[in-house]
């Protein structure tokens, strides 16, 4: 374990209050808009900044050392094993050697938009009812245009969106209390992702999820750059968090607005697939693959002007039939086991 400088005012080296915990892996790009937006809050308390490092081969580290932030606030680099280093366990390792009261989990291509987030998610946490804090996720905007033509490609599902009391930990405050009461995270089941459904539901249990007006910005992999094999690894390791959060996400289906829709695109999806395998089927599945491959990627065309667009329905088709595999894997095994390296190459 890491740690950054401490600064002789008394904050770094105070107990602190807040303890925020931030996943990450080859994000040496990304990480400073965390980092940035951090810097900025305004406080009247002492918090620390952990970041879990799975395992990363670029200049992350060297980014964070670096970074103004540790010269603020008590900022600590935790290792991952090798072997397992996933956002769940990073979550749940951060949590193990946090010192605050209340924990806030973030990722690590976040940038916060309000200055005094920190101070409002701690203020949720008056009310001793309150075990949880949710945010307002805003997609990317004028950044969008920044990215490369297989960034946008990706982005522009969320260009310009909106989600209002949003828990999925790109920022959620939660109380260590009840953090440790319900056991944290699942790792045996959800390791390398889709953990925070599973979570949310049984810390609901133990108290009240309040809600804030903070907004943060989710910038995906900003100024890296971005190209059809590391988008086909990430929807690899997305299709299969799919498959394995379905059986729970069903169990507690009316928590979980829209489900059913999703689920019904995701069997059409998998069955024409499937059937496409079939030359019987050769005839109008083609077309079928082709329509439905344009309509998964419809929000590309509204806002991308590129002459590439001509690949993109050949490489959605792709898409639906790597979903359709990885999905069924997930479902079938029951357990996320689809390592990303985050590099989007």
């Amino acid at each position: 374990m890491q740690n950054a400088s401490t600064k002789p005012d008394g904050t770094i080296g105070s107990a602190p209050l807040l303890s925020i915990i931030i996943p990450f892996k080859n994000e040496e790009r990304t990480l400073p808009l965390v980092l940035d937006s951090l810097a900025r809050q305004q406080v009247a308390f002492p918090y620390e900044v952990i970041l879990a490092d799975g395992c990363s081969t670029d200049r992350s580290v060297e980014v964070i050392r670096s970074h103004p932030l540790s010269s603020k606030v008590p900022v600590t680099i935790l290792p991952l094993a090798p072997d397992n280093h996933g956002m769940t366990v990073a979550r749940n390792a951060g949590a193990k050697v946090a010192r605050g009261s209340l924990l806030l989990f973030m990722q690590s291509d976040i940038r916060i938009r309000d200055e005094n987030a920190l101070a409002k998610v701690a203020r949720a946490f008056d009310d001793d009812a309150v075990v949880g804090t949710t945010f307002i996720d805003v997609g990317p905007g004028g950044e969008f245009l920044r990215y490369d033509f297989w960034g946008q490609f990706f982005m522009s599902r969320f260009f310009g969106s909106r989600v209002e009391q949003d828990f999925d930990t790109k920022f959620n405050g939660v109380r260590k209390t009840a953090f440790d009461r319900i056991g944290g995270f699942d790792e045996q089941h959800y390791a390398l992702g889709g953990e925070d459904f599973n979570f949310l539901i049984r810390l609901s249990r133990t108290g009240t999820i309040a809600d804030t007006d903070v907004e943060v910005e989710h910038l995906h992999g900003f100024n890296k750059r971005h190209g059809p094999l590391g988008l086909l690894k990430k929807y690899a390791r997305n299709s299969e968090v799919f498959g394995v959060t379905l059986p729970f996400y069903w169990k507690h289906r009316t928590h979980a607005p829209g489900f059913l829709w999703s689920l019904t695109q995701q069997a059409a999806v998998c069955t024409l697939c499937i059937l496409s395998l079939i030359p019987a089927f050769w005839l109008w599945t083609g077309p079928l693959l082709l329509a439905m491959g344009a309509v998964w990627s419809r929000k590309v065309y509204r806002h991308i002007r590129n002459w590439r667009l001509i690949w993109v329905p050949f490489f959605s088709v792709l898409v639906l039939f790597v979903f359709t595999v990885f999905f069924l894997k997930g479902l079938i095994t029951g357990k996320t086991g689809f390592v990303f390296d985050n590099k989007m190459r």
